[in-house]
């Protein structure tokens, strides 16, 4: 990026717009507002050529993300879709009705979940050769998400993968979380529509009953929520629950 007289919101709009993981983020839901503003707060500054508070990033976030939310055209998509299992109630997107089929979505619990994280990005690139040519030549399933700067892998906690996790923690510093456990949402059909409306219904219960999520990503077919334990088993039965309720 060029840099020119910017204020702070255009600062956090051009960052935002310019890196496709914040964007996807924002446009999903999924976002914490104050980790990303301090996670662009250096750029924010850079971009502006002064020192800028937290809070004031945030703000600029927030409006930015109401903004995209009232002119996104995949909700007027949702809105006109007379087919839709997913309804407004009133006017107000954040009170939906949600039932499906379980033939829309197959959904399992994963315990022993093991996450490391690494904030170097000039290692991104050997970390990613390590893990393939590992994964390759072993039996070792795990997720693997990153930004420019960030990398998180997740995987099942058991000998093989621990082995080349302490590795991967001894030689490039990486910090890892224990104790956790995966939720995957395998949904029947690759419809990013679809998979957008669950978001939305998923995070606004999550909200709700003030559950502790970890981490979370999606593809157009999958979601895949990291929570705590305890928080793992509370936030399975609701969504099974819920998202089936209408079901015999």
């Amino acid at each position: 990026m060029n840099i020119r007289d910017f204020s702070v919101p255009q600062a956090v709009k051009e960052i935002i717009i310019s890196n496709d993981f914040y964007f996807k983020a924002i446009k999903s839901g999924i976002v914490n507002y104050t980790a990303l503003a301090n996670k662009i707060h250096k750029d924010v500054e850079s971009l502006i050529d002064s020192n800028v508070n937290i809070g004031t990033i945030i703000v600029a976030i927030k409006r930015f993300s109401d903004e995209l939310y009232k002119t996104d055209d995949y909700l007027l998509s949702i809105n006109n879709n007379k087919n839709s299992n997913l309804n407004y109630e009133g006017n107000d997107p954040k009170k939906i009705n949600f039932s499906m089929s379980p033939n829309d979505v197959r959904m399992t619990l994963t315990g022993s979940i093991i996450d490391i994280n690494f904030n170097n990005d000039s290692m991104i690139k050997d970390i990613s050769d390590i893990i393939y040519d590992f994964a390759k030549d072993t039996f070792f399933e795990y997720n693997l998400i990153h930004s420019a700067k960030k990398m998180c892998i997740f995987t099942e906690d058991i000998q093989e993968s621990r082995k080349i996790i302490l590795d991967l923690k001894e030689k490039y510093n990486g910090k890892i979380t224990e104790g956790l456990s995966k939720i995957t949402l395998t949904l029947s059909n690759e419809d990013i529509i679809f998979t957008r409306k669950l978001l939305y219904y998923i995070f606004d219960m999550i909200n709700n009953y003030k559950i502790t999520i970890n981490n979370a990503f999606f593809t157009n077919r999958e979601i895949i929520l990291i929570l705590g334990g305890s928080e793992a088993a509370k936030t399975y039965d609701l969504l099974r629950r819920k998202l089936f309720r209408d079901q015999k």
